[in-house]
């Protein structure tokens, strides 16, 4: 009995051998097989995709007022420079002025300091991957160091409040002279598509691909920006110049946004 069993136990040992080398290379074959699978699927889904269609437009208006009273703004508008130019697109737009209010130093004085805002709209042309992208990428080189940014909500009149994304630096506005004059600025961006509002530029690339892949539609974007000196040194607090920026915004987005365009 001894006997039969032990033979039993080497039978049965040498059955499973063949079974586990089988079970590797039939392991070892899939894994071969696999990666070309994959490839076949997805190049597969490309004839399931919807075609491009055409192109559509930004859900705001590239047309910012000069002339914004009885809210004592004065615009004037401002051309962009020959760096933007270079760098983006050929076919990307641009609208761009300067807005100035007079404030009062303090309730008792009769002095007055300018509150200037410089607002950009770029929209992007055809090639919408070399035609905007985030502040934070062009500020640097315009001067800004020390750039810091945060997501706030900002109220926009008539519409609740939009989100934003809120950067601040520092620049040196004397760059030749052997002593530097360095002021602090805020600035406030949101990217416009045709029917999409985000405060970041990921969730915007991501929006694209699920709006070809899906509708086969491209939509051009705006970014809004809006940017603000302020400190000691031209006797602005951070608050008022903060303050003073989104009254701004919301004036001049209540206006220029489509609304019932966006499904935000």
């Amino acid at each position: 009995l001894l006997a039969s069993s032990a033979a039993s136990d080497v039978y049965k040992r040498q059955e499973q051998v063949p079974l586990s080398v089988s079970a590797a290379m039939n392991i070892k074959t899939l894994k071969i097989l696999i990666i070309p699978f994959l490839l076949a699927v997805m190049l597969g889904g490309t004839y399931l995709m919807p075609r491009r269609g055409e192109v559509q437009d930004s859900s705001i208006s590239m047309d910012l007022p000069t002339g914004m009273n009885p809210s004592g703004w004065h615009g004037t508008r401002r051309q962009e420079s020959e760096q933007e130019r270079g760098i983006l697109a050929p076919d990307t737009e641009f609208s761009k002025a300067d807005y100035v209010q007079e404030l009062p130093i303090s309730l008792d004085a009769t002095e007055t300091v300018p509150v200037l805002c410089r607002v950009s709209i770029v929209k992007s042309g055809h090639d919408l991957n070399n035609s905007i992208h985030r502040p934070e990428r062009c500020l640097p080189a315009q001067g800004h160091f020390n750039l810091t940014g945060t997501t706030v909500d900002v109220p926009v009149k008539g519409r609740g409040t939009i989100r934003m994304t809120k950067l601040k630096s520092q620049q040196n506005i004397a760059p030749d002279h052997p002593q530097p004059v360095i002021l602090d600025n805020m600035h406030y961006y949101v990217f416009i598509g045709h029917r999409h509002m985000t405060e970041d530029h990921l969730i915007r690339t991501l929006m694209d691909m699920k709006d070809r892949v899906l509708h086969g539609m491209d939509q051009r974007w705006c970014y809004f920006q809006i940017s603000t000196t302020y400190g000691d040194k031209i006797r602005v607090p951070e608050e008022k110049a903060r303050e003073q920026t989104e009254r701004l915004i919301s004036q001049l987005l209540s206006q220029l946004v489509k609304w019932d365009e966006l499904n935000r």
